[in-house]
């Protein structure tokens, strides 16, 4: 299944862009938990939203995705003279990295893509160092807002007809945070950044009929629909027959930092 972004990389900017000052908090918390400028794997770097900045502060990033249109798009924003992530274009389940390649790795938004999950958690396993970083992020959307409601509505309507929710896209963060920790151990959870944000049902519901974000890809456009307005319906419900008035929606940015395990560790492990 190919789950690479084969939209305009410019629309993507524009739709998943964030606040100048929380961008810069993510950025910073990241850059705290890696050794000081390390050799970093951006897994999944899209157009280069944390890649570049990283890079800037010193740190030889490689930016590797899916998507050769975006990778385009990120050496497109590269300034004269300035240091540049180094673009590579890899199957997260197949990564054309020698083992023990990296210090540190970093992934955003990425692994509920994945085609095998196993396989790309035991490729970071692989290319990261023993006793090296993997850090995960994500936006955490609260369950009672827009958003975070309408990706929950998403996922039970999708359950109750029978679809397997641990496919690509409809992946769970929650299930990539597990898996993680099964193969690591126990994270070190940060929360970088918090914001309030601010949307109507009526305009995450239409992020739902584009399938503006992976979540919503996957489905006939018949069965889309119907879901869709099943999703309107249930709305209303929720919260009240305008859909059109904005509601608060406040968000945080989650990291997960992981240590990879040493290789007498995962030898007694096994043992």
């Amino acid at each position: 299944m190919d789950t690479a972004y084969h939209g305009d990389p410019r629309k993507y900017d524009r739709t998943r862009g964030l606040p100048p000052a929380v961008q810069e908090a993510i950025v910073v918390a990241l850059a705290d938990a890696l050794p000081a400028g390390a050799r970093v794997l951006d897994l999944g770097a899209g157009s280069g939203r944390f890649a570049l900045p990283l890079a800037a502060q010193g740190f030889r990033v490689v930016a590797a995705d899916l998507s050769a249109a975006m990778l385009a798009h990120l050496r497109a924003k590269q300034p004269a003279g300035a240091i540049f992530p180094a673009p590579v274009q890899a199957d997260a389940c197949r990564l054309p990295f020698r083992g023990a390649a990296f210090p540190a790795a970093f992934s955003v938004h990425t692994l509920h893509l994945v085609a095998d999950l196993n396989a790309a958690v035991a490729e970071i396993a692989r290319v990261v160092q023993p006793g090296g970083v993997f850090a995960l992020g994500y936006i955490d959307h609260d369950p009672a807002a827009p958003i975070g409601w309408t990706l929950h509505a998403w996922r039970e309507a999708l359950a109750r007809r029978g679809y397997d929710l641990s496919r690509p896209m409809w992946r769970d963060y929650t299930e990539v945070a597990a898996l993680l920790a099964r193969r690591f151990g126990a994270p070190h959870t940060r929360v970088a950044a918090r914001w309030p944000g601010q949307i109507s049902p009526a305009a995450a519901l239409q992020s739902v009929s584009e399938r503006l974000f992976t979540p919503y890809w996957g489905l006939p456009d018949d069965k889309h629909a119907a879901v869709v307005a099943e999703l309107r319906r249930a709305a209303r419900r929720a919260f009240g027959d305008d859909l059109h008035a904005p509601r608060p929606d406040p968000r945080r940015f989650v990291w997960h930092g992981y240590q990879s395990v040493p290789v007498q560790r995962e030898m007694e492990k096994r043992a």
